[in-house]
């Protein structure tokens, strides 16, 4: 198993020096944020840095599930664009959203959508030497709309159709009300990263690890037994810590 950090954590203000740190620090990788502003910047300076590169696909203003085709088809080409990019940098995987649907009364017709349209990107993002990985997410506590994918069953259906891995974020499935050790059983081979942080169980607060119910006790004997390897992205609150207090923990901890 790999250590890596998720650049979402450094905010949008960090240099070089920082990318030092977190390499001596002992952390393999990082996960750029494509968010942000600076993400192609950050790109380089991880290259220099010696630091193995993932990648989080942008999701803001993008909605892989939308019906509407032309916000459809500048959504496949901003993703198929980051792919590239990544690809260029060496990278080797691609976190994804499913998107939302509108409405939770047509969520069985969007997952037809979001079906095909994860098969299309994964095959594009194989001609480019990248594992695309679906992330779980939390699910509309209002029932007004349907993130994909928001429940266990929904989540491996999507990524057994589209030949395709998951992102595990261990935080989402918390607030999803899922056992850790029962889905990382569920998922066993298509495990291709994990996203760590802590919460209280009810909300997506990204702690360090302890500071909320505990959620990663158990973690890694968990994935050994699956004979994982990849990498364990610490996805950290950066509106709560500072790059220092995060590096600290690492290590402190020793993890």
């Amino acid at each position: 198993m790999e250590k890596w950090l998720s650049l979402w954590s450094i905010g949008q203000n960090g240099n070089i020096s920082d990318f030092t740190d977190i390499k001596q620090s002992g952390f393999d990788g990082i996960e750029i944020w494509a968010e942000h502003s600076c993400s192609k910047e950050y790109l380089n300076l991880a290259k220099k840095s010696g630091l193995r590169i993932g990648l989080h696909l942008p999701f803001h203003d993008l909605n892989l599930a939308t019906p509407d085709k032309i916000l459809y088809e500048r959504t496949h080409q901003i993703l198929v664009e980051w792919l590239a990019t990544l690809s260029h940098y060496g990278g080797k995987h691609a976190t994804i959203h499913g998107g939302y649907a509108w409405s939770s009364e047509e969520r069985d017709e969007t997952l037809i959508r979001v079906r095909e349209r994860l098969l299309i990107l994964s095959e594009e993002a194989e001609q480019y030497g990248i594992e695309l990985l679906l992330e779980n997410l939390i699910p509309d506590s209002l029932n007004y709309c349907h993130h994909f994918a928001s429940n266990v069953d929904e989540w491996i259906e999507l990524i057994r159709f589209a030949n395709m891995k998951v992102c595990l974020d261990i935080g989402h499935l918390a607030v999803m009300g899922n056992d850790l050790e029962t889905t990382i059983k569920q998922l066993g081979s298509y495990l291709g990263a994990v996203h760590l942080s802590d919460n209280d169980g009810k909300s997506d607060l990204h702690l360090l690890p302890g500071e909320g119910i505990n959620l990663s006790a158990g973690l890694n004997g968990y994935l050994a037994n699956q004979k994982f390897s990849g990498p364990i992205v610490y996805e950290i609150n950066p509106y709560k810590y500072s790059l220092k207090e995060i590096i600290n923990y690492i290590l402190m901890t020793k993890v």
